[in-house]
């Protein structure tokens, strides 16, 4: 039931760029490098952010790390046959390959906070917030449930924001939860109708939420602390083409193949050495 739940949602909720991101994959599956290249565009922001956000090194060092996950992602990328198999195996070589002994300490305490994370929940936030993915594009690649994301984001905020959640009582955190749905729902009276008379039992919770909007104008700050300028994005999307043009591609045995069209499973762990 759940395939086919999915499969709807493709077919009739997909965006104009979820689709082109398809057809990119698709292509570049087929050794088309342009294609791959432009579907790579969509997220080295994403792995310069994650990085940044995950200890403090010299910029070029990042760079470099991030040119060297997309030339492994290029060699696996068989492996992959929908788009968010790719996502995953994105979130799972920035999680496999951020640096590990670096200084955490930032002159941003937002920063240091995100650094102190842990790293999956650190790459479901910074992809949610940071890049504005949709949280049902976030969930695929994490292989998360829905609400559990959504669980997982409201106490991600509350952390950031100084609250300790499990200082709130069960109440307030689905309050909170709630609230992180709203969030993210077009407007919707009747439900936020209902929130809002949910809220008046909880004082502390609305402070929360207040904490939560507040925070944003300063993760647009954080994030603009490691997007390369136009001119470096055009380098670092050069030094890729560069690298794929001669790197083999890798083909997986069709067993695996089949496996992967049910459940994304056999693909190798992606090494940036």
């Amino acid at each position: 039931m759940g395939s086919i739940r999915r499969y709807f949602f493709r077919i009739f909720c997909s965006t104009t760029e979820r689709k082109v991101c398809r057809t990119q994959l698709k292509s570049a599956k087929n050794e088309d490098h342009a294609q791959y290249l432009a579907l790579a565009a969509n997220y080295t922001e994403l792995a310069q952010s994650y990085f940044g956000a995950t200890a403090h090194e010299d910029a070029a060092i990042r760079i470099a790390r991030v040119e060297h996950v997309f030339l492994g992602l290029w060699q696996h990328l068989r492996h992959a046959e929908r788009l968010s198999d790719f996502e995953y195996m994105l979130a799972s070589a920035l999680v496999e390959n951020a640096p590990e002994d670096g200084p955490i300490q930032s002159t941003a305490p937002l920063v240091t906070k995100l650094r102190l994370l842990p790293a999956k929940t650190r790459f479901a936030f910074i992809a949610y917030e940071f890049e504005r993915w949709p949280i049902r594009w976030v969930a695929l690649a994490m292989r998360i449930r829905l609400d559990a994301l959504h669980r997982l984001i409201s106490e991600t905020r509350c952390e950031l924001c100084g609250i300790s959640w499990q200082s709130l009582a069960n109440e307030e955190r689905d309050c909170l939860v709630a609230i992180s749905i709203s969030l993210e729902k077009s407007p919707n009276l009747k439900f936020n109708r209902k929130l809002s008379h949910r809220l008046a039992s909880y004082p502390r919770v609305a402070d929360i939420k207040a904490l939560w909007l507040e925070l944003r104008p300063e993760m647009v700050e954080v994030r603009h602390r490691y997007i390369p300028s136009p001119t470096q994005r055009d380098q670092i999307l050069k030094n890729i083409f560069s690298s794929i043009l001669d790197a083999t591609m890798e083909t997986p045995p069709l067993i695996d193949r089949v496996v992967n069209t049910v459940h994304f499973s056999r693909h190798h762990k992606i090494d940036v050495s």
